[in-house]
């Protein structure tokens, strides 16, 4: 079984369009990826507050979490999928 530690992203061969790709271009790509995550860190302080406020749970229970060997695989492999799923979209 895969561990946490084994959880790294397949190797993939540099798409030949990232060369083609402007400078311009990939500057829009990772600011509006940086707005897209800070929409999910305000979305997720969100709920955890509205959880702590609502007793379910702690914000040190979600940073003390330890998620199970099949948990850290499931996770490894949805962010493998995505990877996947970026570098598909450059070729």
């Amino acid at each position: 079984m895969k561990t946490a530690n084994d959880a790294q992203p397949e190797r993939l061969a540099r798409p030949q369009q990232l060369d083609a790709l402007s400078p311009d271009q990939l500057v829009a790509v990772v600011l509006h990826l940086a707005m897209e995550v800070s929409v999910l860190r305000e979305r997720l302080a969100t709920h955890e507050v509205l959880l702590e406020a609502g007793g379910v749970m702690s914000r040190s229970q979600v940073e003390a979490f330890q998620p199970s060997g099949d948990e850290s695989a499931r996770r490894a492999a949805e962010r493998n999928a995505l990877i996947n799923a970026l570098v598909e979209k450059l070729r």
